[in-house]
């Protein structure tokens, strides 16, 4: 019979952190940290900031913006790697205190997981790491200006796709989420694990009526895991079920 346990899946900014990490990786790049020197960190900043401005002007959307951010990134150059470290340790700042033990069994492997996000991947992924996932989406670095970021249908593809490859298709799914932007693997999960607003709540529960919603924002570490176990162990039951009156009725048909 086919493993029932489901799979997690965690979107990065409002979910797993508290907050949006677009603004901590802009300021990162602001700043600079130490890379080669004063007049090196002033062009940086200034290129940065006439992106901004365009952006705040509507001449430019949010995913350009953040395809031009990856080749600055790129082309700034890190000796030492030290603004790539300040920034990481950041926003390890914001982690959710009550996903901890979550993540702790996310980090030990006693279940099975993946991050999605649109954050690019020049910090998500070492960020990731670090939280301890093993299987990691986010907008590839290196990308074309035209290529979508990691959000949307395009999103759900992508983690539909993975877990084809992990072989993890036919197991229930808990997606941990805050925004609607995700409605397309929302609608493809059999449970969410709710972080944002009670109003946009409301909404998703409109828009995905065949996934079940909890909110799990006001939880503390231990209801969380609480929370999560019952969601687990009441599908994995339901999956099992099917499963079986599945096998039974092929019996049947082959008697």
């Amino acid at each position: 019979m086919p493993r029932a346990d489901p799979v997690l899946i965690f979107d990065l900014d409002g979910t797993v952190l508290r907050r949006n990490s677009f603004p901590y990786w802009t300021m990162a790049l602001l700043t600079g940290g130490r890379i080669s020197g004063l007049r090196a960190r002033a062009t940086l900043s200034w290129r940065v900031q006439q992106l901004l401005l365009r952006r705040k002007l509507g001449r430019l959307g949010h995913d350009t913006l953040l395809r031009e951010l990856q080749q600055i990134w790129a082309r700034a150059g890190d000796p030492g790697g030290e603004m790539a470290a300040r920034l990481q340790a950041r926003l390890l700042r914001l982690a959710r205190r009550n996903l901890r033990l979550v993540l702790r069994s996310v980090a030990n492997l006693s279940v099975d997981s993946v991050l999605a996000t649109a954050a690019a991947a020049e910090y998500a992924e070492p960020l990731a790491r670090e939280l301890g996932f093993l299987h990691v989406l986010a907008t590839p670095a290196g990308a074309t200006a035209t290529e979508p970021c990691n959000r949307g249908e395009h999103k759900r593809d992508r983690v539909l796709a993975l877990l084809d490859t992990q072989g993890w298709t036919q197991r229930p799914r808990i997606f941990f989420n805050d925004h609607m932007d995700d409605l397309p693997l929302m609608q493809v999960s059999q449970a969410v694990c709710w972080f944002g607003s009670g109003k946009a709540l409301r909404t998703a529960r409109a828009a995905a009526p065949g996934t079940r919603f909890v909110s799990c924002r006001g939880l503390n570490a231990e209801e969380m895991q609480q929370t999560l176990a019952h969601i687990r162990q009441s599908l994995e039951t339901a999956q099992l079920a099917r499963s079986a009156s599945f096998a039974g009725s092929r019996a049947r048909t082959f008697s």
